[in-house]
């Protein structure tokens, strides 16, 4: 610990930082940048789900863009068996929780928001039910998703997916991470300036 703060605190002497250049979004994504901003985590309990729902709530509320959509990317916990009388309540529960936001906040143009859900695969390693490759083969299912269009590694998706075929950028949010206010416009015109 002491070598890390050591490290850090030299770093911050010695590199100045340096603020990326970045297009000017302020009036909105333009739909060549529509961007998906997502969520992986697991489905645990109601009250997970809930708080998960939520959360990805207050995320839109703060950065309400028509070209900005948002999801969970989900799987449940590591079991001794394939599915558990308990997976198929939550996992109603979700998609409806998604449904409701998508009547709630309607839009034209498609849906906003999105649920992603894989079902547990044999880890012979392990010797347990669990999401393949857990975080990192979520997001490679997703990208998969996302350019090839192909549906079949998850086992349940809310939401028309149409419009996510168009999608350039992918923010990765941890389940207690936030997206403050206009952060995505942000975010994302640091992503599309032709520097970065």
């Amino acid at each position: 610990h002491l070598a890390i703060a050591v490290v850090n605190w030299l770093a911050t002497l010695l590199a100045a930082p340096h603020s990326l250049p970045r297009m000017d979004f302020s009036k909105g994504i333009p739909p060549e940048a529509r961007t998906l901003a997502i969520v992986p985590t697991m489905l645990v309990s109601s009250r997970n789900i809930v708080d998960l729902v939520e959360a990805l709530e207050v995320r839109f509320l703060a950065n309400r863009d028509k070209n900005l959509h948002f999801g969970l990317l989900t799987d449940f916990p590591d079991a001794s068996e394939e599915i558990l009388r308990s997976d198929e309540p939550l996992l109603l529960l979700a998609r409806r929780r998604i449904e409701e936001l998508n009547e709630k906040y309607g839009n034209a143009k498609g849906d906003t928001f999105f649920l992603f859900h894989r079902s547990r695969q044999w880890n012979p390693l392990e010797g347990v039910w669990m999401g393949y490759e857990r975080k990192r083969g979520k997001l490679a299912e997703l990208n998969s998703l996302l350019r090839n269009g192909l549906r079949d590694r998850f086992s349940l998706v809310v939401g028309n997916t149409a419009v996510l075929l168009d999608v350039k950028y992918v923010i990765t949010l941890d389940t207690d991470t936030q997206l403050p206010r206009d952060s995505a416009g942000q975010l994302v015109g640091a992503m599309a300036h032709p520097l970065n």
